[in-house]
């Protein structure tokens, strides 16, 4: 059988191109199962063959064009109702996860479930929370503080109750318990709170604002308005602790952190000192009288007085007369009351210490009136005034 020239042609082009797609086909199984490449092996060729037979067969079943063909109405299409909704379009909402360590009800957040092995694993921690009058971990999404912070907080507070200034410290180095800042915020202020018969406590929970607001590593911003208010408390509250408590240096600690606080943040808000000094000043009511507002009115003074010159001069001056009545009431009083007194008498002395502080003689003769000065305070004043000049005249005057 003879054939045409360009019948061989197609024939040879046809054949080489099956032979060379069944070798390339064969030495990829080759590779694949392994086999020494030097040789093609039969098994090769023979898995080769087979996968172009079942591709071919594969190919040659698919009904190019379907036997049945359904004409579809598209008016009939969008009258009728689609069984299935059609996708959402894709965008993005904002919601609060938590606000101030507490979720909000709200239907995008998760819903507590009822998980008894979560609960079982905090149970640890809220016992010793429990035990110490304080927050209950479950009102500040436990499962959003891992175990290792978790552990952290129970620590730190049974710290505090037996080596105070071990977990002080840790507050005022440790880095990562940002998280904890709501916990140990609501833990400082209910123990102030519940503590007001123990100057103690008070004044460890007053280190441990100290060292919150000393610690570089976390922010405090958003917790301000618990702390602040606990502070101020501590300053100028009538009464803190029993008769044999030194609640006096509560107040001067909470003063040093009163302004310490109000220095570091007073640039984020500018009301912020304006605000403190306001609260101050309320306290230092010295014209309602009452003997028991010795604490507050100490409180009022050494706050303002912290505060600088400036302060000293706008809202202490003014009220330097008050100490003529207490000189009066010494005479009169005994007992607990005079020892109040004269803390007062020394707090209003330093105040005005710290107003003749780097002032020489002609400087304090241009702003305060001597004579009306020294009616009140008498020779008081005189170790302020040899502190105050380097000049022999004046040592030798004095």
């Amino acid at each position: 059988m003879s054939l045409k020239p360009a019948t061989k042609r197609a024939l040879n082009n046809l054949v080489e191109e099956h032979m060379t797609s069944v070798i390339r086909d064969s030495i990829t199984m080759q590779r694949h199962t392994k086999r020494p490449r030097r040789i093609l092996h039969s098994s090769s060729v023979n898995l080769a063959l087979a996968c172009l037979q079942r591709r071919n067969s594969s190919v040659t079943n698919t009904p190019l064009v379907s036997k049945q063909t359904k004409n579809v109405d598209l008016n009939a299409l969008l009258s009728c109702e689609i069984p299935i909704p059609p996708p959402s379009e894709i965008g993005m909402t904002l919601h609060w996860l938590a606000v101030d360590g507490v979720q909000p009800s709200s239907f995008l957040n998760p819903q507590e479930e009822q998980n008894y092995s979560v609960r079982n694993r905090k149970e640890t921690l809220d016992e010793s929370i429990r035990d110490s009058s304080s927050i209950a971990l479950r009102q500040l999404l436990p499962r959003l503080v891992s175990d290792e912070l978790q552990l952290y907080f129970s620590r730190i507070t049974h710290a505090l109750a037996s080596r105070p200034e071990v977990a002080i410290s840790r507050l005022a180095n440790d880095a990562g318990i940002q998280e904890l800042v709501p916990f140990f915020t609501r833990y400082i202020t209910r123990s102030i709170h519940q503590s007001m018969n123990n100057s103690e406590q008070c004044r460890i929970m007053i280190h441990c604002i100290d060292a919150l607001v000393r610690n570089r590593n976390i922010h405090l911003e958003l917790h301000l308005d618990q702390l602040l208010p606990s502070i101020l408390t501590c300053i100028v509250a009538k009464r803190i602790g029993s008769l044999d408590d030194n609640h006096w240096l509560l107040r001067d600690e909470a003063s040093e952190v009163l302004v310490r606080t109000c220095s570091l943040f007073g640039e984020k808000y500018g009301n912020l000192r304006s605000k403190v000094i306001q609260t101050l000043c309320r306290a230092l009511d010295l014209q309602s009288g009452g003997d028991g507002k010795l604490g507050k009115w100490y409180g009022g003074i050494v706050g303002l007085t912290m505060f600088g010159r400036s302060a000293v001069e706008s809202f202490i001056l003014p009220l330097v007369e008050i100490w003529v009545t207490w000189e009066n009431s010494l005479k009169e009083k005994d007992g607990e009351i005079v020892f109040g007194l004269e803390r007062c008498q020394d707090a209003l002395l330093y105040a005005m210490a710290v107003y003749l502080r780097g002032m020489n003689t002609v400087e304090q003769s241009k702003l305060l009136d001597s004579h009306k000065i020294s009616e009140v305070f008498g020779d008081q004043l005189i170790p302020l005034q040899i502190n105050n000049t380097s000049s022999d005249y004046a040592t030798c005057f004095i």
